[in-house]
């Protein structure tokens, strides 16, 4: 046998061992839409990802001081002495206590890795960044650990289920928030907030070019989780990781900014979003659009991967809650019934799907809501109980979101919304628990069990997607036309004491 063919025949001995080594799960790559190999060249879609694309840093001759204090008047009263010619603000290692820490123009803070950060206020954020409606815009702003991670505790008992939040992310340009690490305990704001400031001047008040990047957190509530946006626009989430919850939810729903937009007054919603190396662990999903009322712009996304969680991806159509306002109807099942059919026949002459699905219970349970459908939406008759709360607001959207490299690795326990029950087959329900209220919510609002699948949703086109040792009769993408697997009543599910999140 000459040389020739002993490389051919070694080459193809390598191609089919590589083939058979590889499990189903391991090959499985579906390419849900036919779009052109362009869109995959890596050289391209990594230069839309660049971090200078986002975020410009300091010059290198901007001045260093180093904080001596200690709370978070020091803190406060430092960055002001230091705001006129910016700086970066060293701080060292220690355990600091801080509360509504308030970030001014062309100030840096540098937190040595190892400082541990605890809340020092009973609702609202450590961090403010361009909250205030009052001022200019901020430039220039940024948070991070250099050499290291440092963290931010609110594992104490008493955060949980408060409104608490490391950041609130508001009026700036040129921001970055990097490397640190975030201990909840089921609090009940998503920990960094892309905040709508209402009284702004500017036509659309939220965050612009920025980056967060390199941050992690555990025990979060299974309603919130790590990132949240309302306003923002070119800005880069990277490697960025959730224990529960939803690590990067892209959910444009604001009370303040829907009553901006909907009296045409601002511009709100997200545009031009970039996610790459988004994780999640135990949740419901690593990425999550949720539009409500907001025309959103365009999402990139790359790299998402869970692990045990609900889903990777969460998609949910446009819609507009509508609030019993007044507290009218009874929280029972009847009154869920007897509040829909109010809120239908405030739409004169409506025929057809008029809801999302059935009303829920808000505000830890003490009031009646329900998510319209489109549909509904679009018809031209609206009560003025309708037109007090949403204006003539439409269903919101997302301008075409693409996410490419999405796995899905299958686990017990994940978190999923009694909605998403039916399409858990039923051979599997054994496997589900309902903690009931041990968290202080209500029995309903979650159950912990088997990863439900890769996406669900219509609205993201999904490229080179991956779903890892999910039994059979799991379904990979679950459409708004796809059938359930199983109609077994979430009554059911064994209830089961269940504990909080582990701080140590």
């Amino acid at each position: 046998m000459n040389t020739k063919s002993i490389i051919k025949n070694t080459c193809l001995l390598l191609i089919f061992l590589t083939i058979i080594s590889c499990s189903p799960d391991q090959i499985e790559e579906i390419d849900t839409q036919n779009i052109s190999s362009e869109t995959f060249d890596e050289g391209k879609m990594g230069s839309v990802f660049r971090r200078n694309n986002f975020y410009t840093p300091p010059p290198s001759n901007i001045k260093r001081v180093v904080f001596t204090g200690s709370t978070s008047a020091d803190l406060n009263l430092f960055i002001n002495q230091n705001k006129r010619d910016g700086a970066i603000i060293e701080i060292p290692q220690n355990t600091y206590t801080w509360g509504k820490v308030v970030l001014k123009s062309n100030i840096h803070l540098e937190i040595a890795a190892g400082t541990i950060i605890q809340p020092d206020l009973n609702r609202g954020a450590i961090f403010n960044i361009g909250a205030s409606g009052n001022g200019d815009r901020l430039q220039n702003v940024s948070i991070i650990s250099k050499d290291g991670r440092f963290t931010i505790d609110m594992c104490d008992s008493r955060f949980t289920n408060q409104f608490i939040a490391a950041a609130r992310v508001g009026r700036v340009d040129n921001f970055r928030l990097a490397n640190f690490d975030i201990k909840d305990r089921r609090s009940i704001l998503n920990s960094i907030l892309m905040i709508h400031v209402s009284g702004a001047s500017e036509r659309k008040p939220g965050a612009k070019n920025g980056i967060i990047e390199n941050i992690s957190q555990t025990g979060s509530h299974t309603g919130y989780g790590l990132v949240q946006t309302y306003n923002c626009s070119n800005v880069l989430f990277k490697n960025l990781r959730c224990e529960g919850g939803i690590t990067l939810r892209l959910e444009t729903d604001d009370r303040s900014m829907k009553n901006d937009v909907k009296n045409g007054i601002k511009d709100g919603g997200v545009e031009d979003i970039f996610a790459d190396g988004i994780h999640n662990t135990k949740g419901l999903s690593s990425l999550m659009l949720s539009p409500h009322f907001a025309q959103n712009g365009k999402v990139t996304a790359r790299r998402i991967t869970s692990n045990s969680s609900g889903f990777t991806i969460r998609y949910d159509e446009g819609t507009l809650a509508i609030f019993d306002a007044q507290r009218a109807f009874p929280l029972t099942d009847a009154g869920r019934t007897q509040f829909q059919d109010f809120v239908k026949s405030q739409f004169s002459g409506f025929s057809g799907k008029a809801f999302r699905e059935n009303a829920f219970k808000r505000n830890n349970g003490t009031q009646w809501a329900v998510n319209l459908s489109p549909e509904i939406l679009d018809h031209p008759n609206r009560s003025q109980y309708i037109t007090s709360q949403i204006g003539n607001l439409r269903a919101g959207k997302f301008e075409n979101p693409t996410a490419t490299k999405v796995v899905a690795n299958y686990g017990t326990k994940a978190k999923l919304k009694q909605k998403h029950l039916k399409f858990v087959p039923c051979n599997q329900w054994n496997k589900m628990i309902d903690p009931g209220s041990s968290f202080g919510l209500f029995r309903g609002f979650e159950y912990i069990g088997p990863s439900g699948g890769i996406s669900i949703g219509d609205g993201v086109r999904i490229t080179n997607q991956r779903w890892n040792n999910f039994p059979s009769g799991f379904i990979q993408n679950i459409t708004d036309n796809t059938q359930p697997k199983c109609s077994n009543s979430p009554s059911s599910i064994q209830q089961v004491s269940s504990s909080y999140p582990n701080c140590n």
